[in-house]
Parts: C-alpha cells; sequence; structure tokens
C-alpha cells in the first residue's frame, strides 16, 4: 500500500525555477501543499496562486507563479513543463503517479522546458515550432485526399497538441539547428498523405525528410513522453517510405 493511499492527503514540497526576465539569473523557491493523492500539478499551482498573500517555506512573501493552462483538459498543450525530471502535462500529472511508500519528505519540482526561450518562472515562448511549420510550408495547397489506407495514421497523426514534450527530450532538437524535429514532422506526414500527386508533393517530401527525418537518430524518447500516445516511429518509417518510393516512381 503506497504513502499516498494510506493517507488522503499529503504534505509535500513543491520547488518550482523561478524566471524573472529583469534579474540575471533563475533560482528555486519551495512552498508547502497538503493536498489529496488524485490532485493534479495544474490545480496545486492553481491553488498556491490563489493565496494572497504566497509565502514560500521559508516565511517569504513570493510572487505569483507564472504557468500557462486553458484547457486541463489534456487537449491544448499549453501546461507543457517538466515534472520531476520528465516532460509532461501538468494537467494530466497527478500526485499519485509520483510518490512511493519508501518516499520521506517527497518534493515535486517543476521547471520550464529548457528547449525553448522562457518567458517567466514556467512558461516559455514554443512560436519556433510554428516559424518551423511555416519554413516547411506545413499546408495544403488544394483539397485534401482522403486515403482509406492512411486513413487512420493521418487521424493518429492530427492528435498533436504541439506541447513540445518530445522536442524536450530530443538530442538532436535545438533552437540552432536545422532538425525541426516530432511536432513538425508529424504535421508533414499528414500534410504529405493528403495532397494530390506531383511534382510539388514530391519536393515537398524531400525537403521535410531532408530537415526531419534525415536528422533523426530514432531513439523514440518523442514517443515514450507524447502524452497523447502519438506513435511517431511508425509515422517516421512511412514518410521515408513516400520519400523513397519518389525516388524510383513518377
Amino acid at each position: 500500500m503506497s504513502l499516498l493511499r494510506r493517507f488522503d492527503r499529503v504534505e509535500i514540497k513543491v520547488k518550482i525555477k523561478r524566471y524573472d526576465p529583469l534579474q540575471a539569473e533563475s533560482y528555486f523557491q519551495e512552498f508547502s501543499v497538503n493536498e489529496p493523492e488524485t490532485a493534479s500539478v495544474s490545480s496545486i499551482l492553481t491553488k498556491l496562486n490563489e493565496r494572497e498573500p504566497l509565502f514560500d517555506t521559508e516565511g517569504r512573501k513570493a510572487k505569483k507563479i507564472d504557468w500557462e493552462c486553458s484547457c486541463s483538459q489534456k487537449m491544448c498543450g499549453a501546461c507543457a513543463m517538466i515534472i520531476n525530471g520528465v516532460p509532461g502535462l501538468a494537467c494530466a500529472a497527478f500526485l499519485k503517479d509520483f510518490f512511493k511508500e519508501e518516499q520521506k519528505n517527497p518534493v515535486l519540482q517543476l521547471e520550464p522546458l529548457s528547449k525553448f526561450p522562457v518567458v517567466r518562472d514556467l512558461r516559455v515562448n514554443r512560436s519556433q515550432m510554428y516559424q518551423d511549420m511555416k519554413k516547411m510550408k506545413i499546408w495544403l495547397n488544394n483539397s485534401a485526399i482522403v486515403s482509406e489506407k492512411e486513413s487512420e495514421a493521418q487521424y493518429e497523426s492530427a492528435g498533436c497538441i504541439m506541447c513540445g514534450c518530445c522536442l524536450e527530450v530530443c538530442t538532436n532538437y535545438s533552437l540552432e539547428n536545422t532538425f525541426v524535429g516530432a511536432a513538425v514532422m508529424n504535421g508533414a506526414y499528414r500534410v504529405a498523405t493528403q495532397q494530390k500527386q506531383g511534382s510539388n508533393r514530391k519536393q515537398f517530401i524531400k525537403e521535410n525528410v531532408k530537415n526531419g527525418q534525415g536528422h533523426c537518430s530514432k531513439s523514440l524518447s518523442c514517443e515514450k513522453v507524447c502524452p497523447v500516445n502519438i506513435p511517431i516511429g511508425a509515422l517516421t518509417s512511412k514518410m521515408n517510405r513516400l520519400y523513397i518510393k519518389g525516388l524510383f516512381f513518377k
């Protein structure tokens, strides 16, 4: 029986990495909370910000915690952050998932995603993903083709919420290189399989494989952390297959 199931509520420390653009460096600040095992990280952050005033564990008055949230239903991806070392959605992470019976003085550590510029505290600027989609022309120029063969994979691909968790764990992705990462690759597959045959489609696939799949080392860490369970490995293989097919067939 776990510690959290034995007690209805648990006293934990919430350690948050804070950043103020007007200050030189980020720092950690701890807060105490007493919540049931079913509490989500997003609900904990909400309740902390409802405290008036908000004090940390050392009794110092603290500023409200800046973080992003829209739906609280694992649909928008806005609340993505690093939770105890692993990227995930604050609305889909619960205390019972992190703490075991043998743990004493449990600490919940929250940090912003490190692959994007930090705006403040846990809020980051993920606009680079959309800039990459624009660069790779991830859109349809004509009406979409619905293929029964590809429909299931297209549906799975459409579930991407652009949270950025996949890019956080990717060792090949950074803002400085040309690799666009799994989120954009996922969109490229969907457009490639919905486009009409022609030279534009072939060039689209070529460019996206060049800047996407061609730089992927296939560790599939992205697939493991994807909060909506998109089969990124399978979609990558399908895109590669389209590229190879285009080399030999018109």
